[in-house]
């Protein structure tokens, strides 16, 4: 196979896994909007898509050292670069990502990226291809402790923001639907109880607050969407980054900076979120725990802090175990039992056997190439 065929088909797989990327993981910002009743599916997934592309295209001036952590950090210096180990790895990350995405799965991008590296890496050159120290510490490291510290950190701001829960008021029967009081406890404040909705029913005119609160749920909500959209499109596009530095033709169309493979992944990412992104976002939304507005807003800020914080550094992270470690952390602090139907048992699944599977199926690519 001629360089410039193996180019095109490396550049063919990062589009597959930025598309599966978005489909798979704009849910992660979405889900408690969707989960409360803050908003319908589309609306939120259109909010998500907006707000990652936005993360994406912030990546240009921000994801530098992701792009570095993941096209040279885990490599010894002598390991030689070409097509087949990137195809690999990339046959390896997008092929897991879209299987789970077809089964309703919330997995990791960057566990799936790892797992790519790490099995190319070891079919073309064994683990002396590997500098395992950095493996260890700027990657399975981060991914192990990530989620435990979501959980916790999502506790600790539920806890506060329970605190504060008291100065809001309580739903009492006759002033609005209980689902309402759900979506925004503040509805009832002094409204305008003669303005009637599409559906009929009348509703009273939010007060300042109610509008507050509300609002900080989008915002989170698009908060951890921007997060997650500069966090990924780094890793994605730092493997475009490597097959233009090898292809003369594809670095005539794209450029030879970073500039055009992020703006590409970003692009593709958002047409994945807008197209593919409904499935995965039920899972999340309906199936791990319960919430009302305070839960989600406590989940979005503990996942959005924590990404925010990694992504400059080149710490990667994986949005995917921050923002689902935030909804256990509400589940944990609530005490809620498993239940018929729970998806817990698959997320947790999915979680264990990213790595080794993205890391079987590319040790399969490399030894067919």
């Amino acid at each position: 196979m001629n360089i410039e065929l193996m180019a095109v088909t490396g550049l063919v797989l990062v589009l597959i896994l930025a598309w599966s990327n978005g489909a798979n993981d704009i849910s992660k910002g979405i889900a408690t909007l969707v989960g409360n009743g803050s908003a319908n599916a589309r609306a939120a997934v259109l909010w998500g898509t907006f707000c990652t592309a936005l993360g994406g295209l912030v990546a240009l001036l921000w994801g530098a050292a992701l792009i570095k952590t993941f096209s040279s950090a885990f490599l010894d210096a002598g390991f030689i670069v070409d097509l087949r180990f990137i195809a690999s790895t990339l046959v390896g990350a997008a092929g897991w990502v879209f299987i789970a995405t077809r089964l309703g799965w919330p997995v990791s991008t960057t566990h799936a990226l790892l797992g790519g590296v790490v099995g190319a890496v070891w079919a073309v050159a064994g683990f002396s291809g590997l500098q395992m120290d950095a493996v260890t510490r700027k990657a399975l490291l981060p991914l192990l402790l990530s989620p435990l510290i979501a959980v916790v950190l999502c506790a600790g701001l539920l806890l506060l923001a329970r605190y504060l829960a008291r100065r809001v008021p309580g739903w009492t029967p006759g002033c609005c639907e209980e689902e309402e009081w759900r979506q925004n406890p503040f509805t009832c404040e002094d409204g305008d109880e003669n303005k009637v909705v599409a559906s009929g029913k009348k509703r009273q005119r939010l007060s300042w607050r109610g509008k507050t609160w509300v609002a900080l749920h989008w915002f989170s909500s698009g908060l951890t969407s921007f997060a997650r959209g500069l966090n990924d499109v780094p890793k994605i596009a730092a493997f475009l980054i490597l097959i233009t530095s090898l292809s003369p033709e594809l670095s005539g169309q794209l450029g030879t900076g970073s500039s055009g493979p992020i703006l590409l992944v970003t692009l593709v990412m958002a047409a994945g979120s807008l197209l593919g992104g409904f499935r995965v976002l039920n899972i999340l939304a309906h199936r791990v725990v319960p919430m009302d507005a305070s839960q989600g807003l406590t989940a979005n800020v503990g996942t959005s802090m924590l990404v925010l914080l990694a992504s400059p550094l080149g710490i990667p992270v994986s949005t995917t175990h921050v923002s689902t470690g935030s909804l256990l952390g509400i589940r944990w602090y609530d005490r809620v039992k498993p239940q018929q139907g729970d998806a817990l048992k698959s997320i947790l699944f999915a979680w264990l056997i990213t790595l080794p599977v993205a890391a079987g199926l590319a040790i399969s690519a490399a030894n067919i190439l």
